[in-house]
């Protein structure tokens, strides 16, 4: 709770969401309800690392963490079907992180094999992330190039993704729209 009334008091200085991250082996994320419940109360956001492991995605976990209401999902991986026809349903931004993914081994085979390829055109906007540039070493543009090199995108369409992840940023709808702005020439 105390980082949740940490966000809040620091909302005027920029503060828009909160992110459920951590071990996915430890604990019971129930006991977030409360602190949830505060977050969306006063309009923050929320993002949750989701079927990261097998071991942190059985149907109580998963639906446990769709009933906060996030906004976004992180890394998606071990999600059963029942599950992903809600999250498609929802139409939640889903958070892929393929480097992380890859080198922690998190998925089975290299980066062709990647999920990115089943959720690119569910309807879910998808954020292409890093997850942790200090241990992985792979920036936001690799992670794009990744994308080109091993899903074949054109430059097009990687900007078409980018502009599909300004839909589920925490961002202003000014903001928002300054971001349109930017990258409109790019998906022409």
């Amino acid at each position: 709770m105390q980082t949740v009334d940490l966000a809040i008091k620091h909302k005027s200085r920029g503060i828009v969401g909160i992110d459920l991250c951590g071990n996915p082996l430890k604990g019971d994320v129930s006991i977030y309800k409360s602190a949830f419940s505060k977050a969306k109360a006063h309009d923050l956001k929320l993002t949750l690392h989701f079927a990261e492991v097998p071991a942190s995605s059985s149907e109580f976990e998963l639906k446990t963490l769709l009933s906060y209401e996030p906004e976004r999902l992180g890394h998606v991986i071990n999600v059963p079907e029942d599950i992903k026809d809600e999250i498609k349903k929802r139409k939640l931004g889903l958070e892929l992180c393929l480097t992380c993914n890859v080198n922690a081994r998190l998925i089975s085979g290299g980066f062709t094999d990647h999920h990115f390829r089943y959720w690119r055109d569910k309807g879910c906007p998808l954020v292409i992330c890093t997850d942790d540039v200090g241990i992985f070493g792979s920036s936001l543009s690799n992670e794009y190039l990744l994308l080109a090199k091993h899903f074949g995108l054109k430059r097009k369409e990687l900007a078409e993704l980018s502009l599909e992840a300004i839909e589920v940023t925490f961002a202003s709808a000014e903001e928002k729209e300054r971001l349109r702005w930017l990258l409109d020439p790019f998906c022409r």
